[in-house]
């Protein structure tokens, strides 16, 4: 199996990594070693030489390097070659190893092999593709430590808890006329309790993770000429947005990645909410209060140089409520001159100009995010692991039920191993091959 393993594009140097049995006899046919020199082994330190096209021709310079299987990222026999990072190359060097016997991988193979055997657990497999995916350094450090094999950890205690009482429920089914496979009385319900309170403790955290891992749309609204295309450009430390002192400049919106201390925000700017005749700016209108209402989180941007609209008054009425509070931050901007708007002190203050209070208003927007509570790293940030949690806990829920209900040991037992089901489901411990092919689709091909 052969794919190109760096990102696509130029670079200094690239990466062409070959998995499987005949790993380095496949990358010794598109290598050339220096007169005298002798073929690599597994373990070695790179050998420097020279690629070769198809046809035989040398083609660039660099470094090949052998491993063994257990040293591997897959856990097979495993060679990477080392030029420097021209498309052409890569994908010669690539041609070249298919026509010696390998086979192109695709999305997610050389991952999906190293679960098979053994190296990673889906959990695990998952966030490598998050880690490649990261875009703040916040994000990556989040997907390492589930790469490192956080989820797994946090989950090993309430899998075991629960394999225990699967074990003693099954032995008082099985051999029902043997007093020592009793159950204590109402000790399986405390334990099914337990593990629901486990489940319960790691979902609590997934709306934190969910945010870390997919980002955040953030639209900045308000009137014309109230600085949101200002703001806009401030909290991006560039000037993206063109700013003038005419209204309705801003007449379509314009989008823009902002790092909101290591949490990925699609920032959004928007025309100035009015009524107009006018139909480009009638449709740039439009389309703010489209991104209003599809945004996670609203900016809703004052003037407080001049006396509020009436507008604006009803905007801060409307998100005095339910549930535009819990998605809205207003804030004042210009307030490094006369302030004039009659409005409730405690609004955060900015100014897009000097960018004063504008670190109060990131760690405010931050706060709205993720909650002002979050202390720990998220370790449930996929949608996948969480539904399975959640069903987990449904199961366990059953069982609790079933046993207050006075149901057989059998009826509770099936639900115990329906919740072990669900948790095997995240580690791959009960996946089934679709679910693998709709996960390692959504990897990078190199990886």
């Amino acid at each position: 199996m052969v794919a190109v393993a760096s990102p696509r594009g130029r670079g200094g140097v690239g990466c062409v990594r070959i998995s499987g049995e005949r790993a380095a006899e496949i990358a010794l046919s598109v290598f050339e070693l220096p007169p005298g020199g002798r073929a690599p082994r597994a373990g070695q330190r790179p050998r420097f030489g020279r690629f070769l096209a198809r046809d035989g021709k040398p083609l660039d310079h660099g470094y090949l390097v052998i491993f063994a299987a257990e040293a591997s990222f897959t856990g097979e026999a495993s060679a990477e070659l080392w030029p420097h990072g021209s498309p052409a190359v890569l994908s010669e060097l690539v041609e070249g190893a298919v026509a010696n016997g390998a086979v192109p991988a695709g999305p997610g193979e050389f991952t999906y092999r190293a679960l098979r055997n053994g190296r990673l657990d889906l959990a695990r497999s998952e966030a490598v593709r998050d880690l490649v995916a990261a875009r703040t350094l916040y994000q990556a450090r989040v997907a390492f430590a589930q790469a490192e094999g956080v989820v797994s950890r946090r989950l090993k205690p309430l899998v075991e808890a629960l394999a225990e009482w699967i074990a003693r429920t099954e032995a008082a089914v099985e051999f029902v006329d043997e007093a020592e496979t009793h159950l204590p009385q109402g000790r399986l319900r405390v334990a099914i309790g337990e593990a629901r309170a486990s489940c319960d403790e790691l979902l609590a955290g997934f709306r934190t993770g969910r945010v870390v891992r997919d980002g955040a749309t953030l639209a900045v609204v308000g009137l014309p000429n109230a600085g949101k295309s200002s703001l806009f450009n401030t909290l991006l430390a560039r000037d993206r947005a063109i700013v003038t002192e005419h209204a309705g400049t801003t007449r379509d919106t314009l989008e823009d990645d902002l790092d909101l201390d290591g949490i990925p925000v699609r920032l959004i700017d928007t025309a100035g909410l009015r009524e107009t005749e006018h139909p480009v700016e009638s449709e740039g209108v439009r389309r703010a209060r489209l991104a209003r209402e599809e945004a996670d989180l609203v900016l809703l941007v004052l003037d407080g140089s001049r006396a509020p609209a009436d507008e604006e008054r009803e905007a801060l009425a409307r998100v005095a409520l339910a549930p535009e509070a819990g998605r809205t931050v207003v804030v004042v901007n210009k307030c490094d001159l006369p302030q004039e708007a009659d409005l409730p002190g405690d609004l955060l203050r900015v100014s897009a100009l000097t960018g004063q209070g504008t670190d109060a208003l990131r760690a405010a927007l931050r706060d709205r995010l993720l909650g002002a509570d979050t202390l720990e790293d998220p370790v449930i940030t996929d949608v996948r692991h969480a539904r399975a949690l959640a069903q987990a806990g449904e199961a366990l829920d059953r069982a609790r039920v079933a046993i207050g209900d006075g149901l057989s040991e059998e009826l509770v037992l099936e639900d115990l191993k329906q919740a072990m089901r669900h948790l095997g489901e995240i580690t791959g411990e009960f996946t089934n091959e679709d679910l693998y092919d709709r996960i390692f689709s959504t990897f990078c091909i190199g990886k």
